[in-house]
C-alpha cells in the first residue's frame, strides 16, 4: 500500500524523511543484486570526471604556446601532441559516457522489474477484503506507472548526483589552484541556488504526488469502463462515461502542467543564478588580467573550468528534482 507515503507528504519534513528512508531501504535490497554493474558504472563515472578535467587544461596549454609565438622552440610539435591528446580525450569520453549510461539503465530497469515482481507477489497474498473497495486500474497504475519512476532515480538521479559532486570537487580544486580569490568570488551565487533548491522541493513533492494520483485515477476509471463496456452500451451511458473519462483526462493534464510549470520556473532561475558566476569572473578576472596579476591563459582556463563548475550545479538541481 502507498498511503503512508502520501500521508507523509501531508505531515511534514520529519515524516517525509522517514518515508524516504523506508523507500531507500526497500530499494537497497533490490539494488544489491546489481552491485557489480553499479560498481562498473561508478568507476566509469570517476574516470569520466578525470577525463573531463583534461580538456580545459589542453586549451590552456595551447593558449600559452600561442602567446609565446609559434617561433618558440618546439611550438608546432607541442601543438600537434596537444591535438592528439585532445582527440584521445574525446574518444575516451565517448566510450565512458556510453558505459555510464547503458550500465546505469541495465541496473535501473533490472531493479524496476524485480520490484514489480515483488509487488505482484505481495498483491497475491492480500486478503479478498483488501480488493473490495479498490479498483484494478489503481493497483495497475501503482505497480506499473509508479514503479517506473524508480528507474529515473537509479539510472539518472543517483548517478548524476555522484558524478557531479565529484566534478564539483575536482573542478573546485583546479580553480582554487589557479586563483583562490577569484574562485571564492565566482562561488557567490551558490548559496542562492541551494536556498532555491530547498524551497523548490517543498512545492514539487506534493505536485508530483498529485500527478501520480491523478494518473492512477484515470487508469482506474478507464479500466472499469473497458471491462464494463457491454453494460455501458446496454444502458446507453456512452455520453455520460465519455464526460467522466474526459474529466479524468483534464484533471491529469492540469496536475501534469502544474508540476511542469514548477520545473519551468526553477530551471531558468537556476541558470540565471549560475550565470552570475560568469559575470563576476568577467569583472574581477578581467581586472586581474589587465593588472598583470593573472595571465591570459589562466583567465581562459578559468572561464572553461567555471563552465564545468556550474554545469554540475545545473545537473544537481535536476537530480534534486528527480
Amino acid at each position: 500500500r502507498t498511503t503512508p507515503g502520501r500521508e507523509a507528504l501531508k505531515r511534514g519534513p520529519p515524516a517525509r524523511r522517514l518515508a524516504a528512508m523506508k523507500v531507500l531501504r526497500f530499494l537497497g535490497v533490490h539494488v544489491r543484486a546489481y552491485a557489480r554493474i553499479l560498481t562498473a558504472t561508478v568507476l566509469a563515472m570517476i574516470t569520466l570526471v578525470g577525463v573531463d578535467l583534461l580538456a580545459p587544461w589542453i586549451i590552456r596549454e595551447m593558449v600559452g604556446i600561442v602567446g609565446q609565438g609559434l617561433n618558440a622552440p618546439g611550438a608546432m610539435d607541442t601543438i600537434g601532441r596537444l591535438a592528439l591528446l585532445a582527440l584521445a580525450v574525446h574518444l575516451a569520453r565517448t566510450a565512458l559516457q556510453f558505459l555510464r549510461s547503458y550500465l546505469a539503465h541495465v541496473a535501473g530497469w533490472g531493479v524496476v522489474a524485480d520490484v514489480r515482481a515483488r509487488i505482484y507477489e505481495h498483491l497475491q497474498r492480500l486478503s479478498l477484503s483488501f480488493y473490495q473497495d479498490r479498483q484494478p486500474g489503481q493497483l495497475m497504475s501503482r505497480m506499473v506507472n509508479d514503479s517506473d519512476k524508480l528507474e529515473n532515480l537509479i539510472a539518472h538521479a543517483i548517478p548524476d548526483l555522484a558524478v557531479n559532486v565529484l566534478s564539483l570537487v575536482g573542478v573546485g580544486i583546479v580553480l582554487f589552484s589557479i586563483n583562490a580569490r577569484l574562485m571564492l568570488l565566482a562561488m557567490i551565487p551558490i548559496p542562492v541556488i541551494v536556498i532555491a533548491m530547498r524551497g523548490f522541493a517543498g512545492y514539487v513533492r506534493p505536485a508530483f504526488a498529485e500527478r501520480q494520483k491523478e494518473l492512477g485515477e484515470l487508469n482506474a476509471t478507464l479500466s472499469d469502463n473497458l471491462l464494463g463496456m457491454r453494460e455501458i452500451q446496454a444502458f446507453t451511458r456512452e455520453d455520460t462515461e465519455a464526460r467522466r473519462i474526459g474529466e479524468r483526462i483534464q484533471n491529469y493534464r492540469r496536475s501534469l502542467l502544474r508540476s511542469l510549470r514548477l520545473m519551468a520556473t526553477f530551471h531558468p532561475f537556476s541558470a540565471f543564478a549560475s550565470s552570475l558566476g560568469t559575470v563576476v569572473l568577467i569583472y574581477f578576472g578581467g581586472r586581474l588580467a589587465v593588472g598583470g596579476k593573472l595571465s591570459v591563459q589562466d583567465l581562459v582556463a578559468f572561464f572553461l573550468y567555471l563552465t564545468m563548475f556550474y554545469g554540475p550545479v545545473q545537473v544537481l538541481s535536476t537530480a534534486w528534482e528527480n
